[in-house]
């Protein structure tokens, strides 16, 4: 049995200005991300100019924010917040889903491709995809610093008492998903992505692999307080990440049919 380390949950502080962990973690994996992606844009299968990366991490993370607030709404605690309107826009106090935020995503980049014209909206998923781990991996070693979205109470060696857990050791399902969600998925994808893959495959990629992750990790993953086991054993997270489960492998084959194939006059704009 461990015991849970003592962190300070301020990453950051000058003056008045305090930046917790959580929030910092967040900013240095956008950077990361950004300048990543400038590097990958360079290839020639890819073809991104520096701007246009810039301009898509923008779209992609005011899609991640909304739609990671909306999704938490509707999914984890509704009710509360049917009584409690004025809560929803209170995005300090926590509370965000990846599933919503994911759909942010995806909504952020037909925006992109739509009102830019440069790149197709699939190849533009295709893109940013193995980008998204990175954000990932970092956002739950967040979480664990802040002591939150522990694991189910466990015997296992490693298994760790948390404050905000009571005094039973729990299964530290924060660094299981930086592991899986973050280092793991990222891996595949960058692998799988060097070389040029037919619109859509990348994308369908990442579907399959972190619906296949997150529905294991739930397994050990404290299920939220407020919704409990949603469907016999199984949670939130699992359920929503069924879908990913199956939606995967069909974009990945119907992406190897040539039935995402862009017409010639998106090619010859991507191209420019």
């Amino acid at each position: 049995m461990l015991h849970f380390p003592d962190i300070n949950t301020v990453g950051f502080q000058l003056g008045p200005i305090t930046i917790h962990w959580y929030g910092l973690l967040e900013i240095i994996s956008f950077v990361i991300a950004t300048v990543w992606l400038i590097r990958r844009g360079r290839m020639a299968h890819w073809n991104w100019r520096k701007e246009q990366v810039v301009d898509l991490e923008f779209y992609v993370a005011v899609g991640a924010i909304l739609g990671g607030r909306v999704g938490y709404v509707l999914w984890y605690n509704l009710p509360y917040y049917l009584t409690n309107p004025v809560k929803m826009l209170a995005i300090w106090d926590g509370g965000m889903s990846f599933h919503g935020g994911l759909l942010g995503v995806v909504i952020a980049c037909w925006a992109f491709a739509r009102l830019h014209q440069q790149h197709a909206f699939l190849p533009t998923l295709d893109f940013i995809a193995p980008a998204v781990p990175i954000g990932l991996g970092l956002g739950r070693l967040a979480n664990f610093i802040n002591d939150q979205l522990f694991g189910r109470v466990s015997d296992l060696p490693w298994a760790m008492v948390f404050p905000a857990g009571g005094p039973q050791p729990r299964q530290p399902s924060q660094l299981y998903e930086f592991l899986l969600e973050g280092v793991l998925l990222l891996l595949i994808l960058t692998v799988y992505s060097r070389k040029a893959r037919p619109a859509g495959a990348v994308g369908g990629m990442f579907v399959l692999f972190y619906g296949i992750f997150r529905f294991l990790v739930e397994y050990t993953r404290q299920p939220d307080i407020q919704l409990g086991f949603v469907f016999g054993p199984y949670t939130m997270g699992q359920v929503l990440s069924v879908p990913m489960i199956i939606l995967g492998p069909l974009v990945i084959w119907w992406a190897y049919k040539g039935g995402f194939a862009e017409s010639p006059k998106t090619t010859l704009a991507a191209d420019n």
